[in-house]
């Protein structure tokens, strides 16, 4: 459909989809933001990269949840309704963050401390696998107006969870004492996190089935088994879909939840500036996001595609040298990666979501995103961390950023093959 804008209905069915995904990305994300406390309290070591080091490997360890529960989600989600998943998903990340914030720290249990940790982050990780690519799923089969602009507020509300997590951390630095965060302040974002993710859950048990999941019922079409019919019939759409994701993958966590303990512990930025300038940051590139999404809709997404992972590629050689001149302006430097990220985020869902048939569409959008982001986002900080350790530069980081524009201009070449037979011809 042509319209301009979206309808009352469709509005009102992105915001409550986007809702719950802004309230589990926050919950999701909250970690990071406190990694500088949880390396203290959970990975104590007399040396703050080993210890900040170890921090981030349990924050990789929820990403490498998410693709079994994007493949279990995917299968359930393309085989019983997609409405069933967001119900699971939500209320998993709740209980798991909310249940972080009361666990004992390692001076009170040992070695159990960081143990149960990890097993809740792996339960974060396993609900968001299935969270994003079912709202992915959900809007582009039930929102028929204004694709781009759609796919561009559903990441809106998103990476605007990092942003009021931001927040949170700025008003608990500005309102408690360095000691009082580390005693128990740091507890009360994960409960925030967890009481917000509640109000969520019963948010999304008002939602309708998708009108084509639907149909694929009453014409008897659903894929017994959605990921074996992934692998013998789009083997190529899993590539491409999973190299467009990894810029995506990479500049999320690189750029601002990779850089609050980056800033402040290596680097010894003030604390709230970073987080001020964080929020900022991540809230710009929403905004991005909406534009990079409407010129979906009038200009060659492939090339938009190609155009930022070129940006992706160069862009951290900006970034990361300015940072770790240790004079850096942050609020410049975080406008900056809210261009570099939202020039492939804007375009690189939507392409996705384009890849594949209505029977497979869950898990195959599932299985490309959580694979990206589990083998190249979630171990982005600690390649960062090696990449500093073992060169000895702290603006290192930024080859792994230009690696991940480089896959993001592999994809978008491949999307123009015709072997891609799924591709809306929009692409």
């Amino acid at each position: 459909m042509s319209e301009r804008f979206i309808s009352k209905k469709h509005r009102q069915l992105v915001w409550v989809t986007s809702l719950g995904g802004f309230l589990e990305f926050y919950d999701f994300v909250i970690y990071a933001l406190m990694a500088s406390y949880l390396s203290d309290l959970f990975f104590p070591s007399h040396d703050p990269y080993t210890s900040l080091l170890t921090t981030f490997a349990t924050f990789s360890v929820g990403y490498m949840a998410r693709p079994l529960g994007g493949v279990i989600f995917g299968h359930f989600g393309d085989r019983f309704g997609r409405k069933p998943t967001f119900v699971i998903t939500v209320l998993m990340m709740a209980l798991s963050t909310a249940l972080i914030g009361c666990l004992p720290t390692y001076n009170q249990i040992g070695l159990a401390a960081p143990l149960l940790l990890t097993l809740l982050r792996v339960f974060q990780g396993f609900s968001i696998g299935g969270e994003i690519p079912g709202a992915m799923t959900y809007l582009s089969e039930t929102v028929d107006q204004r694709p781009g602009l759609v796919m561009g507020l559903l990441f809106l509300a998103l990476v605007n969870g990092v942003v009021f997590g931001s927040l949170v951390e700025a008003f608990m630095l500005w309102w408690l004492t360095p000691e009082q965060m580390s005693s128990w302040g740091w507890r009360v974002p994960f409960w925030l996190g967890g009481t917000l993710g509640i109000c969520s859950y019963v948010v999304r048990k008002r939602f309708n089935e998708s009108r084509l999941f639907l149909e694929l019922g009453e014409k008897q079409k659903r894929s017994r088994v959605p990921l074996a019919q992934l692998f013998s019939e789009h083997k190529l759409s899993m590539f491409c879909g999973t190299l467009l994701i990894i810029p995506v993958a990479v500049s999320m966590p690189l750029l601002f939840l990779f850089t609050p303990g980056y800033l402040t512990r290596l680097l010894e930025y003030d604390a709230s500036q970073v987080a001020q300038a964080g929020a900022i940051g991540i809230f710009a590139s929403s905004l991005v996001f909406l534009l990079v999404g409407s010129w979906c809709e009038k200009i060659s997404r492939v090339r938009l595609m190609q155009a930022g992972s070129m940006i992706i590629v160069m862009a951290g050689w900006v970034i990361f040298p300015v940072y770790a001149s240790g004079h850096a302006y942050l609020i410049a430097v975080m406008l900056l990666s809210a261009l570099t990220m939202g020039s492939v985020v804007g375009v690189a869902p939507l392409l996705l979501s384009t890849l594949f048939p209505v029977e497979v569409r869950y898990s195959g959008i599932a299985f490309c995103y959580n694979l990206s982001f589990a083998l190249f986002g979630g171990l982005a900080p600690l390649i960062a961390m090696s990449l500093i350790q073992g060169t000895g530069s702290l603006s290192s980081p930024a080859w792994y950023l230009s690696f991940s524009g480089l896959c993001g201009i592999l994809g978008a070449a491949l999307v123009t093959n015709k072997s891609c037979r799924t591709l809306c011809s929009q692409a």
